[in-house]
This record gives C-alpha cells, sequence and structure tokens, in this order.
C-alpha cells in the first residue's frame, strides 16, 4: 500500500502569522498499518522536536490516536494534510483534513482491495488520473505486473467516471471486460483490474473495504 501525505510543521509564535514549513511524504507499509509506526518519521521530516517517542499529529481538527489511526483509511488516505503538534490553521471551519465540517469526502474513490497495495484508498480529483507503476504515476502501485502508466481514470466536471488504457502490457479489464484506449464509463461498485491488483470505486465518503496485510512496510522520502 502507498500513499500520499503532507506534513506540516510546527509553528513558533512569532510565525503565528504565516504558514508552517511542509513536506510531502510518500509512506509504504502494510495494510493495516497504525499510524504509531510512521509517526517518528513523519515528523522528522519537517524537523519536529525529539520528544521522546512521543510524536502529536492532527488532521485538520482532529487529534489523531496514532494506536488507532490507521494508513489508507480515513481520515489517513491519499492525499491527506498533516499538522504537528497543533490544528491545522483555520481548523475551527474545517473537519478532519480540511473537509468542511460535518461532511464527508466529496470525491469518488478507489479502493484497493487486491494485490500489494491492497488497502489503500485515494481520492479522484477532476481531471485524468494515471494508475501505474511508476513513481510518477497519480495512484502508484507496486506490482510487476503493472505498467509503468498503466491506465487513466477520469473524473469529468459532472462527476462521471471512466477509464481507458493507456497501451498497457497486461491489458485492463472492467468487471471481467477488456478495456480499451477509448474510455469506457467506471460506475460505482465496478471491480477494476490491472496486473495482480484489482481496485473498486466507491461514490464519496463510502467506508473501505476490510483487507488483510500482505506486504513488509517501509517509510519513503522524497528526494
Amino acid at each position: 500500500m502507498q500513499i500520499r501525505l503532507t506534513v506540516l510543521g510546527p509553528r513558533s509564535g512569532h510565525q503565528s502569522s504565516t504558514a508552517p514549513a511542509g513536506c510531502d511524504v510518500l509512506v509504504t507499509a502494510p495494510a493495516g498499518t497504525a499510524l504509531a509506526a510512521v509517526a517518528s518519521g513523519l515528523a522528522a521530516t519537517v524537523g519536529g522536536p525529539d520528544t521522546g517517542g512521543t510524536v502529536v499529529l492532527y488532521c485538520g481538527a482532529r487529534r489523531l490516536d496514532a494506536q488507532r489511526a490507521v494508513l489508507g483509511e480515513p481520515p489517513l488516505v491519499d492525499g491527506a494534510v498533516l499538522t504537528l503538534n497543533a490544528p491545522a490553521p483555520d481548523a475551527d471551519a474545517v473537519g478532519d483534513c480540511g473537509l468542511p465540517a460535518g461532511d464527508g469526502p466529496a470525491e469518488p474513490q478507489l479502493h484497493v482491495v487486491a494485490g500489494p497495495d491492497a488497502g489503500g484508498v485515494h481520492l479522484l480529483h477532476p481531471g485524468a488520473i494515471r494508475i501505474g507503476r511508476s513513481a510518477d504515476a497519480d495512484v502508484p502501485l507496486d506490482d510487476p505486473d503493472v505498467s509503468r502508466l498503466h491506465c487513466a481514470v477520469t473524473v469529468g466536471a459532472d462527476g462521471r467516471v471512466a477509464v481507458a488504457d493507456l497501451g498497457s502490457t497486461n491489458g485492463t479489464n472492467l468487471d471481467g471486460a477488456p478495456v480499451g484506449v477509448r474510455a469506457v464509463p467506471l460506475a460505482p461498485g465496478a471491480l477494476l483490474r490491472i496486473g495482480e491488483s484489482t481496485l473498486r470505486l466507491a461514490a464519496g465518503g463510502a467506508r473501505p473495504l476490510p483487507v488483510a496485510p500482505d506486504l513488509e512496510g517501509h517509510l519513503a522520502l522524497p528526494g
């Protein structure tokens, strides 16, 4: 499982009118990994102080329980913004991870339900989202049978979702039917099979499916 997180560092008193420094982090870990397993590494990316192993992270206005918060499950999904030691700026006006208070995520989601990255949840922004083995993919999969840029999922202005193959080696299948370079509709609940991985489209606010851990994990930081 891989998810991208943005970590914002602590602000000192004289910095209260400015945004805290931040760092984008790519986390690779087994499905079901608790935040506690990577919290120290996340804090280190923004120069957090050594607190003897206790790291306090917030997602929006919520203080995260490092033992109970699980990577890949809301609110720790792909693209989440975390802050160290204090709630995010303007947290009074937002709920978890910058979402309006009381509202669930409006974006559709891709849940990785089978394969090496099982357990990952990716929010789909409007436009084209490339899925593949490359680190340049918007949804990277650590699956040797997936091409570097395997397929693209597109979210239209009307909220409809479509998928097209990008000339992959092993092909893309939607509910058992092959997908070509011409985009076809991708409906909520449909199963997208690429390589040894299976992804399910869910409407915004859907809960991730339960999965079992299947990989050894590590924390990968960009150069």
